[in-house]
């Protein structure tokens, strides 16, 4: 009977704690990390697309394409790529943002692998990727001794000669289209009374040579084969010319401070076209010229700043009156123009002496002035020259405050309209 007896208590024990452990089933809460909270479909960002879809040369502006973001915090927008096993992310400048796009600047990175990522405030991330941005510059031409560069110049085969040397005697550097560097003149000769000015501006003539403007009333001119220099152009004036270039029929146009536009002819007789002030005091200065077509640029500094005008060819060697293009110091302020260069689809890119973002491009369509490759070039442009493909080659450096003198080569991703 005690055996019965502790066998019915020992039955009574187990069916007790089989009922309070089937109880404690229903009692434990679900563990928090494993419950999918709900979120409303419409309050989610949501990247789509990115246009251009790769950011090759020329590409000044991305733009990501989606929803929502006008939940999205600007800091909350990257960009992460990858590099070896890290994925460092950047915070790119933004242009301008709706609730479906968000534009960006390009940044100055160079990747087969960035990702657009966009967050809400503590909220759920969208990834979006994997997106290309190809290279636009390189240094060119093996600069390596930070000399004083002063001007260059491209010619139809894609041979780049640069002036180097911050005092007289100036020597030549020429880079073939392969990239391979040699000296076309070790000592340039002296263009007497101002002897030591280095030369402001290189321009390929009609006949593939080299013509050098020096800040006075000669024109030198250099065999592009030998480096044999020569005088080619002495105006009869007291002239300070300091930049021109030639038309399609030969005839050269040409300025400087406080000068008029002059043209000089192929047969060597020239004449001033009568269109700006040469006076000492007030007087315009020309501070770059350009033929594009059958259009002559004129970069003008006056009393009333920097402005870019535009003259038709309305017969050999003769121009039509000025027209506005850019009142360019009302528009941006003042900055020193080094160069300016047209492409095909007629916009102006514009180099300037400027510590930071030294070349800009106005879209006369759209009247639309900015930066073009922000935070990617060199600082102070003083010289670029366009050669007939899709390369703008650049002059970077500085005295005061020193800056490194290197030549670069920028992808602009279209055709100059030289």
């Amino acid at each position: 009977m005690k055996v019965l007896h502790y066998i019915i208590i020992a039955l009574v024990l187990f069916t007790s704690t089989i009922t309070v452990m089937s109880g404690c089933e229903y009692d434990v809460a679900e563990p928090q990390w494993e419950v999918t909270a709900y979120t409303p479909p419409d309050t989610i960002p949501v990247i789509n697309s990115i246009t251009p879809s790769q950011a090759v040369p020329g590409t000044n502006l991305i733009t990501i394409i989606g929803e929502n973001f006008d939940l999205v915090p600007n800091t909350n927008i990257k960009l992460e790529y990858r590099v070896g096993l890290q994925y460092p992310t950047i915070i790119p400048e933004i242009t301008e943002k709706t609730s479906t796009s968000i534009t960006i600047r390009r940044p100055d990175l160079v990747t087969d692998s960035c990702y657009a990522k966009v967050w809400m405030q503590g909220g759920l991330v969208e990834k979006f990727g994997p997106y290309k941005i190809d290279p636009v510059r390189e240094a060119w031409g093996s600069f390596l001794e930070n000399q004083q560069l002063n001007a260059l110049a491209a010619d139809n085969a894609e041979n780049l000669y640069v002036v180097q040397g911050a005092a007289s005697p100036f020597s030549i550097v020429k880079i073939s289209a392969a990239g391979e560097r040699s000296i076309l003149s070790d000592s340039l000769p002296a263009l007497p009374p101002a002897a030591g000015n280095a030369p402001t501006d290189a321009v390929i003539g009609p006949d593939g040579n080299l013509y050098l403007l020096r800040d006075n009333r000669q024109i030198q001119k250099v065999n592009s084969v030998s480096g044999e220099a020569a005088v080619w152009h002495r105006l009869s004036s007291n002239s300070r010319l300091r930049f021109g270039d030639f038309d399609a029929n030969g005839y050269f146009y040409t300025g400087g401070p406080r000068t008029d536009l002059w043209i000089i002819a192929p047969d060597s007789s020239s004449s001033a076209a009568g269109i700006y002030s040469t006076a000492s005091a007030g007087g315009d200065s020309i501070w770059n010229v350009k033929v594009y077509g059958n259009q002559v640029y004129v970069v003008v500094g006056g009393a009333a700043g920097l402005a870019i005008w535009r003259h038709s060819i309305v017969s050999p060697g003769t121009v039509g009156p000025k027209e506005l293009v850019l009142d360019f110091t009302a528009r941006f302020g003042y900055r020193p123009i080094e160069s300016i260069a047209v492409s095909t689809d007629g916009k102006i890119f514009i180099g300037t002496d400027a510590p930071a973002d030294p070349i800009l491009v106005f879209d006369p369509a759209s009247d639309n002035l900015d930066y073009f490759y922000k935070n990617i070039l060199p600082p102070y442009c003083k010289s670029f020259s366009w050669g007939t493909g899709d390369y703008l080659y650049m002059i970077s450096g500085n005295a005061n405050p020193a800056q490194t003198w290197d030549c670069f080569r920028v992808d602009m991703g279209a055709n100059s309209a030289q």
